[in-house]
């Protein structure tokens, strides 16, 4: 697998945006591309977010955005939820009702 990446460094929201160009026999997966582009950039793979991966029918480059944030901090406040759960970054909490109804 090899990539292609264009950097934009996003100060307000404390991440650089990465536009990159995957050549690869098939379309990879998000785990695949999170652990290469950390490996590239030299951060934790856990403040990769991909946001999103196409590729066209027949061809064998693929194009991501992909999100990489400063700290944990910031991944956590800005990104959404779902995101989070693909990612690999968010742990499912369970929600435990401490009200009691009283009649």
């Amino acid at each position: 697998m090899e990539i292609e990446m264009e950097k934009a460094k996003n100060e307000l929201l404390h991440r650089t945006s990465i536009l990159a160009k995957i050549r690869s026999e098939k379309t990879p997966s998000r785990k695949e591309v999170q652990k290469k582009v950390a490996a590239l950039l030299g951060v934790d793979d856990k403040l990769v977010v991909i946001d999103k991966i196409s590729q066209d029918f027949g061809s064998k480059i693929s194009n991501a955005y992909i999100k990489v944030y400063e700290n944990m901090k910031f991944l956590k406040e800005i990104e959404l939820e779902h995101k989070l759960k693909r990612t690999g970054t968010h742990e499912d909490k369970k929600i435990e009702n401490t009200e009691k109804v009283e009649e």
